[in-house]
Order: structure tokens, then C-alpha cells, then sequence
């Protein structure tokens, strides 16, 4: 059926159990509506949003995927929803928008094969990996086709092009060493206009700072926002894009977990951003930031703790001032944690002739047995405490440490150099590490 009509906008669904909880959100929403579900397994849902070829985002909880539905002004769609075995379900639509619906459902199965983690899918060049995607692009094509209301084929024919355009971007998150040599990939790259809004999105962008960041070795995590910045700012010249890329890019960091030091990277927001809605808004973002991390930021002092070490004595944190000071806070019961400890010995053994180097580990086990028992067997190098409740409590309220195992980096004045430092195990770390003592040496 068309997807046009004048009365209002409604979206009518069913499926096979009246105890499944549907949530509805337009797509990219945090907000999400709860849709409740009649004894026959009905449920209706009337949009506020009243504008033409609005994307919606459908879920049943324990059930995957998240099925986009697409509604214009005054359609009425019917969705049929069968819950099948192992998280699965069968989709259906019919009324109004059906081939629209159809359009965007073959789009998002697409996205979500699980062709392209195949191994054969991951070996190919990009010259051949774009093929496959291209065959993909054609079918949906097709489907496009059908589409009789010229702005919804438009529109939807415009949200394939870059999510393909995407897919095809992530061809190198398998051959991150070989992108750089692959002549078709980078041609690829070479093809992209920045400053079209038809054929650059945000998640586009993603990929290439990414792309980009992958090739620099000892750049610290700190160092990312600046130079996510940079690269916008080096790629887009289209002002008004500029401006709202790089304020959807700065504001993302201030609502990533873990804290870190922004300064540089809001002085080289403030320098490229020329709209000043866009900066005023920022602003105040970053000054709440600012309010909430301040004391974890680089160059502040570590706020003090006591901690325990094996021969049971106590200690401060403080205690260890006069030393550049690589904490790790972990726990016995933590995989990812014990994972760390042959990589926390080669570190102690590359820097054992340094004495202005102090590694530390330091536990937030509940048990302290357990704690003596684990180092008695594995018998680390390395200097090794223990905190208490109190203590671990405070870890969490002051230092906002949200996972283990969770690495910092201290001076010797016990100021931050990173309040997020990169694990033993990830190659870059020794040199990230003797980076920051000659600077500062």
C-alpha cells in the first residue's frame, strides 16, 4: 500500500506472547516508550511526532534485533511479531508504508549478517569486499524501487548509501596493517566528500578518525579528543558542518566513562567552532565536566588513601612521592586483572634498573586470605596492597573508578600524568611510559 493517507499516524502490531515487554524510541532517542501488550498479544502506538518518513526503533526485551519502522504522517502500519527460539523472532508488515518497512528490514539484515565475520568474508582485499557489499547495495535497490512516494524512496535510498558506506569503511577494522598498503582502500577513502551531507554521516567520520588513530603508535588515550578534533577539522571545510561534528565529537567525550583531561582539546574546539549556540552549549557542558573531575584531571595531586601491604603495615599514597608511580587497581577474582599479571612482570623487569620507576598493585578484594593465598602462588615482582571496604568505597566515590583492572600514572609529586593509562598487555604501553618520564625527566 502507499504510504500516504490523511488520518492519523498509527502503528499496529501483534505477536505470539501476551507477556512480551515492546519498547518504541525514534531512532538515535535516548527516550524510549513502553507499549503494552493486550491478552491476544495486540498493542498500538500513536506517535507525537507528526513530520513525514520518521524512523522509528521497535524491541522485544531478550529478543534480537532492534527492528526500525518506518511511519509518515497519517500512515497505519500493521507489524506481526513471532518470537521464535533463541532470541529470534519472524517480522512481518502490512497496511500502509509496507514497502518502506520491507525496505529498511532487508537494510538492517544487511548490517547485522554475520557473513561479514566470516573467515573467508575477513581474507578478502577491499577491492573484493567492496564488490560483495555493492551486490548487497543492488538488492536493496530493487526493494527501492517498489517505493511509489518519491521523498520516502529518496530518503531511505539516502540512509543505505552511508550505511553501506560504513560497511564498507569497516572493511579495515580486520586489516588495520594492511589498509594503509591496500591502493583501493585508500581510493576509497580519497572518494569520500566530507562535506556532503549525502554522502558523510557521523558514524562515517568515526570510522576514519579511527582508520587514522590506528596508525599512530604512541598516542595516549588523553591525547585522543584533541586529535579526533583535529582530523575533523583537517577534513570537513564546510563550516557549518565543521561546527556541529566537532561539538557532537567533544560533547561525546564528556560522557564517556573515565575521566579525562579535555583542556586542550576544549582550547582547540573554542578555535575551530564559530558558531556560538553551539560554544555556549559546550561551554557549560565542560564547565559541569570540569566541577564533577576536576581533581582527576592531569597535573592535579591524587587525592590520599591508606592501603595495606603484605607484611601488613600501613601506608599512605602519598607515601610514594619522590617516584614516578604506575598504580593498578585490580582485584584476585577479576579474569581480565590476572590476565595483566605476566605483562605487569616484563614491565618490572624492563624498568628494574630504574629506580626513579615504582609499580604497584593494589587489590580490592574483599577477603584478604584470598588475597595472600593468590600472591603466595603466583609470587608477583612487583609491590603488592591490599585496600579496606572503607577505603575501596572511597576509590569509588573519589576516583570514580567504574572497571578493573584500571591503570593510572603519578609523578613524583603524586600529580596525575594519567588518570586512565593504558594496560600492560596493549603494545604501546612501554613506550607511552618512557614517552612521559623523558618529557618530564
Amino acid at each position: 500500500m502507499a504510504c500516504q493517507s490523511s488520518h492519523q499516524t498509527i502503528l499496529k502490531g501483534v505477536v505470539n506472547d501476551n507477556g512480551a515487554l515492546i519498547r518504541i524510541a525514534v531512532q538515535g532517542s535516548l527516550k524510549r516508550d513502553t507499549l503494552k501488550v493486550n491478552e491476544r498479544g495486540e498493542f498500538e502506538y500513536i506517535p507525537m511526532e507528526t513530520q513525514n518518513g520518521v524512523i522509528y526503533e521497535l524491541s522485544v526485551k531478550g529478543y534480537n534485533p532492534w527492528i526500525p519502522v518506518f511511519l509518515a504522517k497519517g500512515s497505519r502500519v500493521n507489524i506481526e511479531l513471532t518470537l521464535l527460539p533463541q532470541q529470534s523472532m519472524e517480522i512481518s508488515f502490512s497496511g500502509d508504508c509496507e514497502k518502506e518497512n520491507k525496505y529498511l528490514f532487508a537494510l538492517r539484515s544487511i548490517e547485522n549478517s554475520q557473513e561479514w565475520y566470516s573467515p573467508e568474508i575477513s581474507a578478502l582485499k577491499f577491492k573484493d569486499f567492496k564488490l560483495k557489499v555493492d551486490e548487497k547495495e543492488k538488492e536493496l535497490r530493487i526493494l527501492g524501487n517498489q517505493i511509489t512516494n518519491k521523498k520516502n524512496r529518496e530518503q531511505l535510498a539516502k540512509k543505505a548509501y552511508l550505511n553501506l558506506q560504513n560497511q564498507r569503511f569497516s572493511w579495515y577494522l580486520s586489516h588495520v596493517g594492511d589498509s594503509v598498503k591496500d591502493v583501493d582502500f585508500l581510493d576509497f577513502v580519497k572518494s569520500i566528500n566530507w562535506n556532503d551531507s549525502l554522502s558523510c554521516n557521523e558514524e562515517l567520520l568515526e570510522y576514519m578518525i579511527g582508520w587514522s588513530m590506528s596508525q599512530v603508535t604512541d598516542l595516549d588515550w588523553n591525547d585522543f579528543p584533541k586529535k579526533s578534533l583535529e582530523i575533523i577539522g583537517s577534513l570537513v571545510t564546510d563550516q557549518e558542518m565543521k561546527n556541529r561534528y566537532v561539538t557532537s565529537r567533544f560533547l561525546s567525550y564528556l560522557n564517556r566513562p573515565g575521566v579525562l583531561s579535555l583542556q586542550d582539546a576544549y582550547e582547540y574546539y573554542n578555535s575551530i567552532c564559530t558558531d556560538e549556540i553551539l560554544k555556549e552549549t559546550a561551554r557549560g557542558e565542560y564547565n559541569e565536566y570540569i566541577r564533577v573531575n576536576g581533581n582527576l584531571m592531569r597535573g592535579k595531586v591524587a587525592p590520599d588513601f591508606e592501603l595495606t601491604g603484605e607484611d601488613g603495615k600501613k601506608y599512605k599514597l602519598s607515601d610514594f612521592r619522590g617516584k614516578f608511580l604506575l598504580l593498578d587497581v585490580w582485584a584476585t577474582w577479576c579474569a581480565p586483572c590476572r590476565d595483566e599479571l605476566p605483562y605487569m612482570a616484563k614491565l618490572k623487569e624492563h624498568f628494574k634498573k630504574d629506580d626513579q620507576v615504582e609499580i604497584i598493585s593494589i587489590a580490592i578484594d574483599n577477603n584478604v586470605n584470598v588475597w595472600k593465598k593468590f600472591l603466595e602462588k603466583e609470587k608477583p615482582t612487583w609491590k603488592q596492597y591490599i585496600v579496606d571496604k572503607k577505603t575501596n568505597d572511597f576509590l569509588g566515590k573519589e576516583y570514580r573508578i567504574e572497571g578493573i583492572p584500571h591503570f593510572m600514572l603519578l609523578d613524583r609529586e603524586g600529580r596525575f600524568i594519567a588518570y586512565s593509562f593504558v594496560r600492560p598487555s596493549e603494545p604501546e604501553c612501554i613506550t607511552l611510559l618512557e614517552k612521559y618520564l623523558n618529557q618530564i625527566q
